[in-house]
This record gives C-alpha cells, sequence and structure tokens, in this order.
C-alpha cells in the first residue's frame, strides 16, 4: 500500500508554538491568515467558550475525529450564535488547547472547522475538526465568510 497524506507534521517555521494538524499545505496557503503582534490571527464565523466543549475532551489526539459543542442549552447556543454554524465554518475555542489532545488551558486558542451537524445526545453537537491550536501566539477575527467554501471555490 501507498499512502499519501497532506496536513499532518506541517510545522510553521516562523510560528513554532502554533500547533497545526489535519490541515493541507495548500489551503492553509489559500486562508486570509494575518500576522499580527499576538501572533497568527485566523477569520472565524463563531467563537466559542470552553465550557460548551462536550465529547472529545480528554481525548489522546485530534490528529483523527473531532469533538463536540454541546447544545442542549438552546437559550446560550442562540446567544453565542452558534444556532446559524455551517459545514465548513471556521471557529475559534477559546481556553482550550489541542496539542496532544483537548483540554482547558486559560488563554489557549484552537482554530477549527465545523464537520458535522448537531445531536441531541447529551454532550453532543456540531463537531469541531481542530486546525491549529496553541497557548500563545495564535488569535482571531470575526469574518461571517470564514467558511471552507470561500476560499476553496475561487
Amino acid at each position: 500500500f501507498l499512502i499519501r497524506t497532506r496536513g499532518q507534521g506541517l510545522k510553521l517555521l516562523d510560528h513554532p508554538d502554533v500547533f497545526v494538524m489535519n490541515l493541507d499545505p495548500g489551503l492553509l496557503e489559500k486562508l486570509p491568515v494575518r500576522e499580527t503582534p499576538e501572533g497568527l490571527s485566523f477569520p472565524v464565523a463563531a467563537v466559542i467558550p470552553a465550557y460548551m466543549m462536550g465529547a472529545g475532551i480528554g481525548e489522546q489526539t485530534l490528529m483523527e475525529g473531532d469533538y463536540d459543542i454541546m447544545t442542549q442549552d438552546r437559550e446560550e447556543v442562540k446567544r453565542l450564535g452558534l444556532d446559524r454554524l455551517r459545514f465548513g465554518d471556521l471557529v475559534a475555542i477559546q481556553d482550550h488547547e489541542a496539542s496532544y489532545g483537548p483540554h482547558y488551558r486559560k488563554g489557549a486558542v484552537t482554530i477549527g472547522v465545523i464537520v458535522h451537524s448537531d445531536s441531541f445526545t447529551s454532550g453532543h453537537g456540531p463537531g469541531v475538526t481542530a486546525l491549529a491550536t496553541a497557548a500563545t501566539g495564535l488569535t482571531y477575527h470575526l469574518d461571517p465568510e470564514a467558511n471552507l467554501k470561500t476560499w476553496l471555490c475561487q
């Protein structure tokens, strides 16, 4: 068997604190990622606070699979605008670091993409596949068009 992959093992030499996973280098080149004094800034359609994350917390790796946004509190989901998430939306998860599995870490940021829809099962909801994560040196800026189709369909 010959297996060719892209997006695993990618290292950003100018930003060694940012751990990248599940991100094709060709897609990274298309994303309007900005360099700021705080580090790399990704466009995101929504920001998810740490307390909204459920299934997947404590996994050993996010190099495969995803972790879920909990959506059982419909009022909070609506207040945060998470009821408008679409497949392919880029999102920022606040206070989460996921280099070796997702976990709470104050000030950290994980950037991900929405890969599956909501669930009524407790602790589950729309799935986020991690693309980049860091304790420091990673931030985000809101962009309602921050969806993979924006850059893949050009």
